[in-house]
């Protein structure tokens, strides 16, 4: 009898164990790469959408402001809205898309100078700051002046 016949009939080849498992390690090292950029987009998406919020309702509240008259401007000093309790002057509550957006009012007396003119002017300052209850996400300000009697 040759020596060939006596080998062992060729068997079609699989892969080892070894193979299968680096191939699963690949595969998942994969899944969590693509996992953690999607989860960190998805952050940058929404800490932006809430500062472009943020801006549009500071300058909501700005243009309610100035329709009031200055006296009523000075009462609003220290106004506080919480975080998801955002309403307008009328009372009426904020769309849900606001729920993580909280402003503050704030009125402080100042008396602007200009130098080159010689020239005083009281009024206040109005300033809103919108935050998430960590940071703060937008400020608006205008200066009043004082209604001549």
């Amino acid at each position: 009898m040759p020596r060939s016949s006596l080998r062992h009939p060729a068997r079609p080849r699989a892969f080892t164990l070894l193979e299968a498992l680096t191939a699963v390690t690949i595969l998942g090292v994969v899944v969590l790469a693509v996992t953690a950029a999607i989860t960190a987009s998805q952050k940058v998406a929404f800490e932006g959408q809430k500062r472009i919020l943020a801006a549009m309702s500071a300058d909501d509240l700005m243009s309610e402001l100035l329709t009031l008259t200055y006296d009523d401007l000075r009462a609003r000093d220290a106004t506080i809205q919480p975080v998801g309790s955002m309403v307008t002057l009328d009372g009426e509550q904020y769309p849900e898309v606001f729920w993580a957006l909280g402003r503050t009012i704030s009125v402080e007396n100042v008396i602007l100078h200009e130098e080159s003119l010689d020239i005083s002017v009281s009024g206040v300052l109005v300033r809103i700051v919108v935050t998430d209850g960590s940071a703060t996400l937008a400020e608006a300000e205008v200066f009043v002046p004082e209604p001549i009697a």
